[in-house]
């Protein structure tokens, strides 16, 4: 499932550049979406169950956000994502 976010996250900052006159900066997103990445690592350590659960509800969102393209959602969901998962 980490191999699925990092390439889901990958696909996101490919796609981020295409984005015009967005709140959030493509370059904005891909930090957010970076960090996302970081922690998502550091809870599959930890707790390899709750990162199941948490991805499990967070992953069919993400999908969504990510192929509408939409920076400001985006980012959204990164703050609201990492916010959970701390």
């Amino acid at each position: 499932m980490k191999t699925l976010v990092l390439c889901a996250s990958m696909l996101l900052l490919s796609g981020a550049a295409y984005s015009v006159q967005a709140a959030c900066s493509a370059e904005e997103a891909q930090q957010k979406a970076l960090a996302f990445s970081q922690v998502v690592q550091e809870m599959a350590q930890k707790d390899p169950q709750k990162y199941a659960q948490v991805m499990q509800q967070l992953q069919p969102e993400l999908l969504q956000l990510q192929q509408k393209q939409d920076l400001d959602a985006l980012c959204t969901f990164y703050d609201k994502a990492m916010d959970e998962l701390k």
